[in-house]
């Protein structure tokens, strides 16, 4: 016969992971037949024990603590014992204000207890590796909070020397200071002297061993005699032509720490020149310094002034010409010695342009045409039988008259308009004008006073005709231009009154349109004049 049997798990505890000064719950896990609790918290301060069974306590600082639980019961007395971590606000400490000798080295943060790092390498992790000197900080979290801290690492290298390989005394009397590096090492010379820097007057070679907690190096430094340089680095005016280029070499041989530096930046003892501009040189040494400057003239070799061979001005035109080219003289064909030269006739003209680097001589045919154009007449009235001699020749014209002549020359006999155009190379240029005819034999005849006092004698202007009148319209105005008598009548006379009143004596002003005809044309003519009127 077989039965169900149930095992019993014996009493335990937990305790939650808290911040120090937060309370602290303990809790008794299977207190079946506990009848009595005694707890021991492990803080050894007054009060660190509990008789409660699910007590609280609160710790003043983070850590790990063994809490102790005694408990009751009918068969007696037992014990358990545990450990219990309460964290506190993160406190990281790294290194600080160290040196250490060149290398790589790991960097913890000294707090094992933070859910989070973040370092200004950008690193996550608790440690991290560094090979550099610096500044580095680490901020550490956890569910109490925050902190970081910084430190400062300082590296030092194994001793080097600043000492020069090469050392010059530019005089028997000359001496100089050989300095091996900072005071912070320890040093050992040749010469049996232990200080960072000796003063040697002698040539010769001479050693130094530097040591500090890093490394040891030994150095040397050969002393001999030098002088101060000298340079002359050509002609104090130099000209290239074109791309011409001019090499100078200013190494000295037997200075063997002579430094090298020319206007354009080089620094080695050979220069080539393609440029104009001022050139300088200065070479030093420990024992002086000497330079030298010439000035290097860029010549283009000189080319041609006039872009054609042969060229055309017209009327006023005149041409200028400026020659000028740096370092040259110049000669025209009349003798002229200036680069400047104006043109404005027909010839043929040259110019000579010499400068160091050539000669070239540039020709130039130049033809000069005039073209006007004025017939200075105008609309004209003729009288019948009169002509009109025009001419309107031009150099190298070609004409064209709106009848279709080509000729320079035209007469003009006959009624109508006119016109002609002109050309040459220089361009073309119009003219137009009509001409009218007219009977100069005229048929009417005009008085020039009157006197309309009633005394029967010359009372009344007016127009005497002995041809047959087809059209007429007189028209009489005052000096202001009023109009004071009108007449279509050729027999019409004024009796000089204005809207009948008498005037006084004047000077007027008339004007005629008739028309006449001799039965197979009509003639058409205009008269104006002066008529005066007395009294």
């Amino acid at each position: 016969m077989f039965r169900s049997v149930s095992a019993y798990a014996g009493p335990n505890f937990i305790a939650d992971t808290v911040c120090a000064n937060t309370p602290t719950h303990f809790t008794i896990l299977n207190p079946f037949g506990v009848t009595a609790v005694h707890w021991d918290f492990g803080d050894f301060f007054p009060g660190d024990t509990s008789n409660v069974f699910n007590p609280t306590y609160t710790y003043n600082s983070e850590g790990i603590y063994t809490v102790k639980l005694f408990f009751y019961s009918i068969s007696g007395m037992d014990s358990i014992i545990k450990s219990v971590l309460v964290i506190g606000i993160p406190n990281p400490t790294l290194l600080d204000n160290v040196t250490l000798c060149v290398g790589t080295y790991g960097l913890n943060a000294n707090y094992p207890y933070g859910d989070t790092y973040l370092w200004n390498t950008g690193a996550t992790t608790q440690g991290i590796t560094y090979n550099q000197p610096g500044t580095y900080w680490v901020q550490v979290s956890n569910m109490c909070g925050s902190g970081a801290d910084t430190g400062t690492i300082f590296f030092l290298s194994p001793p080097g020397a600043v000492l020069p390989p090469l050392a010059y005394l530019c005089s028997i009397s000359d001496s100089i200071t050989l300095n091996a590096g900072p005071v912070t090492n320890q040093y050992q010379w040749s010469t049996g002297e232990t200080t960072d820097s000796i003063i040697v007057n002698q040539p010769g070679s001479y050693l130094v061993q530097v040591s500090n907690v890093c490394g040891v190096g030994n150095y040397y430094c050969n002393v001999s005699y030098s002088s101060p340089p000298s340079v002359e680095i050509g002609p104090a005016d130099t000209v290239l032509c074109g791309t011409q280029t001019f090499f100078l070499n200013e190494l000295i041989p037997t200075c063997n720490d002579c430094l090298y530096e020319w206007s354009d930046g080089s620094t080695t003892p050979f220069n080539i020149i393609s440029s104009g501009g001022t050139v300088w040189v200065s070479i030093s040494n420990s024992c002086g310094v000497a330079s030298d400057t010439m000035h290097v003239t860029n010549l283009s070799y000189s080319y041609g002034l006039f872009t054609t061979d042969d060229t055309l001005i017209c009327n006023d035109e005149v041409l200028n010409f400026d020659a000028s080219f740096p370092g040259a003289d110049y000669l025209w064909q009349d003798g002229t010695t200036s680069p400047l030269y104006t043109i404005d006739t027909s010839g043929l003209y040259w110019v000579r342009i010499h400068n160091f680097c050539s000669t070239y001589i540039d020709t130039l045919n130049v033809k000069k045409l005039t073209l006007n154009l004025d017939l200075n007449i105008g609309d004209s009235l003729l009288c019948r039988g009169d002509s009109i001699h025009l001419n309107v020749s031009q150099p190298e014209g070609v004409y064209l008259w709106n009848n279709g002549s080509t000729d320079s020359t035209y007469m003009v006999k006959q009624e109508g308009y006119y016109e002609v155009s002109v050309s040459n190379s220089c361009g073309t240029l119009s003219d137009d004008f009509t001409v009218y005819y007219q009977d100069c034999n005229e048929c009417i005849h005009i008085p020039t006073a009157f006197s309309p006092n009633g005394d029967g004698h010359n009372d009344y202007f007016h127009v005497f005709h002995d041809c047959l009148i087809t059209d007429f319209h007189l028209h009489i105005y005052n000096r202001w231009g009023q109009q004071v008598f009108e007449t279509d009548d050729p027999d019409g006379v004024w009796d000089g009154k204005f809207l009948g009143k008498n005037l006084s004596v004047d000077v007027f002003t008339y004007t005629i349109n008739y028309s006449k005809t001799d039965f197979v044309n009509t003639y058409t003519d205009f008269f104006q004049g002066n008529i005066t009127l007395l009294r």
